[in-house]
């Protein structure tokens, strides 16, 4: 299986996102992709699920820890269950919330795909930037859509040449 995560702000205008989500999973499909990630935070994350689960593509939900919608409205708590029951696996990286959870299930995404999607405006901090950094110190190409703009971009990282060969 090829393996892309995805990873995108909380905020976000459904909308704007929902074309740019199915841009990104046909963009990633296209590429030979046929697993999807999602660390199913609420905003882009939950969405993704729900254009993947809606297309009946193969997604694993992946939880920093189970109890992660404790402090969510209740209409999210709901739709997020629902979402779990769709999901190819569910997997549970922590027994209880600490410090550092969240960072470890994005590290997690990185370390266990082969190519990043993003719903990012270009802000520098926040979750999907330290996402984004950890794909880009990984060396993942990222396929970027910006909700702003509309505009798809691409990072390839540049191949190692070995001039022995």
């Amino acid at each position: 299986m090829k393996t892309a995560f995805i990873t995108g702000h909380r905020c976000i205008i459904r909308a704007k996102s929902t074309s740019g989500i199915n841009q990104l999973t046909d963009l990633a499909i296209q590429r030979g992709f046929n697993c999807f990630l999602s660390g199913m935070a609420v905003g882009t994350d939950l969405l993704a699920a729900q254009i993947w689960a809606k297309r009946q593509l193969t997604w694993k939900a992946i939880l920093p820890f189970p109890d992660q919608s404790n402090l969510w409205t209740h209409k999210q708590r709901i739709k997020y269950r629902q979402l779990l029951a769709k999901a190819t696996e569910v997997k549970v990286l922590y027994p209880e919330y600490s410090n550092g959870v969240f960072q470890a299930r994005d590290q997690y995404l990185v370390n266990n795909s082969s190519l990043g999607l993003a719903v990012w405006d270009g802000r520098k901090n926040g979750g999907t930037f330290l996402t984004i950094s950890m794909a880009r110190k990984a060396k993942l190409p990222i396929i970027i859509f910006n909700p702003n703009t509309f505009e798809i971009s691409y990072e390839e990282p540049l191949k190692q040449l070995n001039l022995f060969d």
